[in-house]
């Protein structure tokens, strides 16, 4: 007697659960780069959400809990250094800090408020899909 299977069916793995889509929120004072930015990672398959000042930041990321936040330096309400540090007190997710300046004391200080990244805008968008895919690989790791 065979010692297979009589069917394929023995050999179909189960079906694992979709993972869910990662939920990134945006902190991006000019709504025309905010627009471009959740358009191209909605696109990528997350779930995006945005916030033109801190404050705002603040009551999204305490409701919403993102996985990953995508931070603007020059803010209306609070340098971007003093949000960044706010949401770390809050919880461990990856906080990548974006400018379109590169003040370099601007860009320590973020670093120095446990920012886990830096990009100069303009965003690239590959090279920003590429960073926020690491950091939320590492974080899942970790």
């Amino acid at each position: 007697m065979s010692q297979f299977p009589r069917s394929a069916t023995e050999f179909t793995p189960r079906p694992t659960p979709a993972a869910r889509p990662s939920k990134v929120l945006v902190v991006e004072s000019n709504p025309a780069m905010a627009e471009i930015e959740v358009l191209v990672l909605a696109s990528a398959g997350h779930e995006v959400i945005s916030a033109q000042n801190a404050q705002r930041a603040l009551n999204l990321a305490r409701w919403w809990n993102p996985d990953l936040v995508l931070l603007e330096l020059d803010l209306p309400d609070l340098p971007g250094a003093n949000l960044c540090r706010q949401l770390r007190n809050r919880s461990p997710i990856p906080i990548i800090a974006v400018s379109l300046d590169g003040n370099p004391d601007a860009i320590c200080d973020v670093y120095a408020a446990a920012a886990c990244d830096y990009l100069p805008k303009p965003l690239r968008s590959g090279e920003l899909l590429d960073h926020i895919r690491v950091h939320l690989t590492t974080s899942q790791v970790a």
